[in-house]
């Protein structure tokens, strides 16, 4: 991208019989507005079609509405089809006479509207109605451009909290002298364009995956003949309810899922913190699935030249040892992405054989690795085994130079690395949920209970603050959150999908799917949402109100700006007994008892 590339925000909203569009400027934050004028967009079109246009979704929708508006097609037949699910190259052909470079903003199963709420700004919908079958009175096209214009603010903002991913995005596209048009396409495909696959036809031999020689079984080898014996992701059982095939086993003491997507194993409610004789080891294959890759020869057929992924990885690793992180991010996408996309039928590196032998063998690697510990003499446990690493609690830490010895016949007779890092605190509730603390400080966080906050991921905030605090340091819930006065870290987000029709606020029905609701003192009702003229089990009819899970018994709403306001001035009346209650359910459903 040269010095002159704009980058330019936009949104569209369509009706029935109007159209509006708001554009700004990233850099002069300078803002157009065009409504109903077709010669202005194309005019807009035609002067910044080489600069790159962002939005929420615009991958999907607003490039559509821009592309039919320049080719002359009803923009409101278009909008329809498109939210109907109907995808954009399937309305007609002709999109593709309209090159367009788009980057979007969006993220996975998250509304723009949700992030909103999440970065603590106001979420008010407009009283604009979309089914309107009517033009728009003057009043109605000024509200609906304050109502784009927020949304485009707001897609800006999702873009700064997400902008390393535009950084990387764009940093494939330079490193490997891409086209600046290759910006509309996602990172998988662009995988795919730099590794120059070529689409292979006809592959139905997903399910005849083969092991790895160099794996040692013996104990365990009931596991690769469970792989070898059931060549299936999906199973029907007694009841004719189609399941996934996994195996259900127990492996060095611990509950051990084996399956098409990877292997889990951990401690329930296990809590440790080392003392002076012991070691919390977590052993991490470097680089799990791009060593398969290059070691065993399991890249896609599709990539005819196989040394290209070896470059990149190299570079990537030297990068890495110089600490350049700006550098090898490109890289690492590319390096990435490569497993995912052997998944992804539509991307010309779909190769599900090669997918499976990385996924399996991997599983059948660590399997080996614990069954040599296992039998070793050390006296170690296994606290945690996921996809590409151990963690282990090494009773006696003189026997760390013999674990690394095991560790070390493993990687010269597999061909891969471990890294070896220490914990010294551990917290863990299941597979999905743990937070460690290494010896350096850094603390590695997973699950809803205890993951950490971004302005894009800022829900209940107050919980994962005082469960955090009481697992690391024994801080009293009550502690973090009476001693907090900041409005936002208590915000509860409310969404409804497609199957309920609105949310009912006692008798009051919401115009929003999407609320920012806090527990209050004060006497109001609670939050339900509905579904209309539904039928149930005795054929009645009725409206069906149900209470939306885990919200208070009473609720305030309150969806103006949160960023920066004080609990002391908004909402003296919160209920910050509701928060606390919450808190010590999670900490009890880690296995604290309280």
């Amino acid at each position: 991208m040269n010095k002159k590339t704009r980058l330019l925000f936009f949104d569209f909203e369509v009706f029935h019989s109007d159209w509006i569009l708001v554009i700004i400027d990233y850099n002069s934050k300078r803002k157009k507005i065009i409504v109903n004028d077709r010669d202005e967009l194309i005019k807009m079109y035609y002067k910044f079609k080489n600069d790159i246009w962002i939005g929420y979704n615009s991958r999907q929708y607003d490039q559509f509405i821009l592309k039919a508006i320049i080719l002359g097609m009803n923009p409101k037949e278009v909008n329809d089809k498109l939210i109907s699910g109907i995808k954009g190259f399937q309305i007609s052909k002709e999109f593709n006479k309209v090159p367009f470079i788009t980057y979007d903003c969006i993220l996975l199963n998250k509304s723009l509207k949700q992030l909103e709420l999440f970065m603590g700004s106001d979420i008010k919908e407009t009283d604009v109605d979309f089914n309107l079958q009517r033009k728009l009175t003057n009043e109605e096209i000024k509200e609906t451009i304050k109502y784009c214009t927020h949304d485009v603010k707001e897609t800006i903002k999702v873009f700064n909290a997400t902008k390393n991913d535009f950084t990387a995005h764009l940093g494939l596209i330079k490193k490997f002298n891409l086209p600046l048009e290759s910006f509309g396409k996602t990172k998988a495909r662009l995988t795919a364009e730099i590794l120059g696959a070529e689409r292979m036809h006809n592959m139905k031999d997903g399910l005849e995956y083969e092991f790895l020689s160099c794996i040692k079984l013996d104990k365990y080898k009931y596991i690769q003949n469970w792989f070898d014996e059931n060549r299936a992701y999906e199973y029907y059982n007694e009841k004719g309810t189609k399941k996934k095939m996994q195996l259900e086993t127990e492996v060095f003491g611990i509950k051990t899922v084996y399956g098409f997507g990877g292997l889990h194993s951990a401690r329930k409610k296990y809590f440790k913190k080392v003392n002076e004789n012991e070691l919390i080891v977590h052993s991490d294959v470097s680089s799990f699935y791009p060593s398969i890759m290059i070691n065993h020869d399991k890249q896609s057929r599709a990539v005819k030249d196989k040394s290209k992924f070896v470059t990149i990885k190299n570079e990537r690793l030297a990068l890495k040892r110089k600490g350049d992180k700006k550098g090898q991010a490109p890289l690492k996408i590319c390096i990435n992405g490569a497993f995912g996309v052997c998944k992804d039928k539509f991307s010309p590196m779909y190769d599900e054989k090669r997918a499976n032998e990385i996924c399996i063998n991997c599983q059948l690697l660590l399997t080996d690795l614990l069954e040599k510990l296992e039998f070793s003499g050390l006296d170690l446990e296994l606290i945690q085994a996921n996809t590409d690493g151990i963690i282990v609690l090494l009773k006696d830490k003189s026997q760390f130079e013999q674990y690394k010895e095991i560790c070390s016949e493993w990687e010269t007779r597999t061909g891969f690395e471990l890294e070896h890092d220490m914990i010294t605190n551990i917290s863990q509730k299941d597979v999905n949920n743990y937070i460690f603390e290494f010896e350096n400080g850094k603390l590695e966080r997973k699950g809803g209970y205890v993951k950490e906050y971004s302005p894009i991921d800022n829900n209940l905030a107050i919980i994962t603050d005082a469960v955090v605090e009481y697992l690391l340091h024994e801080t009293p819930v009550e502690d973090t959150i009476n001693n907090c006065d900041d409005l936002i870290k208590f915000q509860m987000c409310c969404k409804i999908g497609s199957t309920y029709d609105y949310m009912s606020w006692g008798d009051k029905i919401l115009n929003t799917r999407c609320n920012r609701v806090f527990a209050t003192t004060k006497d109001l009702p609670g939050l339900n949402k509905v579904k209309c003229n539904f039928k149930n089990k005795k054929g009645e009819i009725a409206d069906k109100i149900e209470k939306v899970a885990s919200t208070p018994e009473r609720v305030m709403i309150y969806n103006d700006e949160v960023l920066d306001k004080k609990i002391s001035e908004i909402m003296p009346d919160l209920d910050k007994q509701f928060y606390i209650d919450m808190a010590k359910k999670r900490l009890k459903d880690f296995g604290i008892k309280l």
